[in-house]
């Protein structure tokens, strides 16, 4: 009779490949959905038709635009990585599902939907893929595992961090200075997209991305994945923003603003600079 003896690193070994092939799946599966989503939407086929203004039609072609391009695809690479047992799949994947979840709340929140409808289900159900995908890359990642930070290191990227919560709460100055002026033209027509995304920045980014801050220059645990998964986030959304007001030039749209698509898309490629030097470290950092 043989007896098949697991060692310890063997039984560790083990217990981590579940939660990278569980990882690695839910990944292919958010860049297959966002595929899908945007073939039936406006920027492909148009099969999904969403009661809002034009002006909000042609940011979704835009926002859609990035997510089959940029998004879908670091999702896939994320999958891989995860499947392959490395270190860096859960930081690189938090930034699709986090992007997911923030943009389908929109999805959701934003059209004015006067009956009930299958479209609305079905984006509830992304909402809630990407939101269970950032937690299982959340918590699937070692944060002992990851690059070390020197102190002086980490109460620099605590800064930036508090100086990226203070620019994107900047941009509310009216909501919180409570003037009573009306919110942007290109919004008059589908505010309920505005409020929502009022709602997500100064109710989550903004206070997520702060705390991150404060823990970096404490010096917290947990601080270096946060880290990550903000500038994951970050790296996502002003591309996207940028290709809203590239669409809008391109459509001719009233609201367009050629000088202000092109100061945006300088920001993203910042973003994604900033964010690409500190992924690297983890990246390159091979599994032993």
């Amino acid at each position: 009779m043989t007896h098949d003896v697991h060692t310890a690193p063997d039984r560790t070994r083990a217990s981590q490949a579940a939660p990278h092939r569980t990882l690695g799946i839910l990944l292919f599966v958010l860049a297959g959905v966002l595929v899908l989503n945007s073939v039936l939407g406006p920027l492909a086929t148009g099969v999904i038709g969403y009661p809002i203004a034009e002006t909000v039609r042609n940011q979704l072609i835009g926002l859609e635009l990035v997510s089959v391009l940029l998004v879908a695809p670091l999702s896939a690479v994320a999958g891989i990585l995860a499947l392959r047992g490395h270190r860096a799949a859960g930081v690189l994947g938090f930034g699709p599902a986090a992007y997911t979840a923030y943009m389908f709340a929109q999805y959701v929140l934003g059209p004015q939907y006067r009956s009930y409808n299958l479209t609305v289900l079905f984006h509830v159900g992304v909402f809630s893929l990407g939101a269970a995908v950032a937690l299982v890359a959340w918590t699937g990642t070692d944060s002992a595992g990851l690059p070390t930070l020197t102190r002086v290191r980490e109460r620099w990227y605590g800064v930036f961090l508090l100086a990226l919560a203070a620019f994107v709460a900047s941009r509310y100055a009216g909501v919180l200075a409570g003037t009573g002026s009306p919110i942007a033209g290109e919004f008059a027509g589908s505010p309920a997209f505005y409020w929502t995304i009022v709602l997500l920045d100064l109710g989550v980014v903004v206070p997520g991305t702060a705390v991150a801050g404060v823990a970096l220059i404490r010096g917290a645990r947990a601080a270096r994945t946060a880290l990550y998964a903000v500038l994951g986030w970050f790296a996502l959304v002003p591309p996207s923003v940028a290709a809203m007001g590239l669409a809008m030039v391109v459509n001719d749209d009233p609201y367009s603003s050629a000088g202000q698509t092109a100061l945006l898309g300088g920001v993203s490629v910042l973003f994604l600079a900033v964010a690409v030097w500190i992924y690297r470290p983890v990246l390159t950092r091979v599994d032993g």
